[in-house]
């Protein structure tokens, strides 16, 4: 059977393409999963690089939350009268805890963990086999 002309008097047919197979050694152009079981350089480096961006991830959400439980004692240091202020019958330090301090921390265990899951995300699509 012969395969269909085009409008251009062209015979359309099946083409088979292939690729080179890859000799023993041969890396290939995108890195694997399976770099990172190596014990050669490349995978330490992989490696490193991602503990690396994991502890800027860490790093910039530890500074802010130290800064932030920091200031309150560092206030009431400074000026005694905080530490024994009273809002009504409640001491104000359950409300500069509760209402002051908590919140952003929380806000800043969300702001890690979207950061960190980030990194992973891009680590994963870099070992990803295309």
């Amino acid at each position: 059977m012969n395969p269909p002309e085009t409008h251009q008097g062209i015979r359309a047919g099946r083409e088979q393409i292939r690729a080179t197979p890859r000799r023993p050694g041969q890396r290939s152009p995108w890195p694997g999963a399976s770099d990172l079981y190596g014990q050669d350089q490349y995978a330490a480096t992989l490696l490193r690089s991602l503990m690396r961006a994991q502890l800027g991830v860490t790093l910039g959400v530890l500074v802010p939350a130290l800064a932030v439980v920091a200031l309150y004692p560092l206030l009431c240091m400074l000026f005694p009268a905080v530490a024994a202020a009273r809002m009504g019958e409640v001491p104000l330090s359950l409300v500069v805890l509760g209402g002051g301090i908590y919140p952003p921390l929380v806000l800043l265990g969300f702001w890690y963990v979207r950061r960190a899951a980030r990194v992973e995300r891009r680590f994963v699509d870099l070992l990803k086999d295309r």
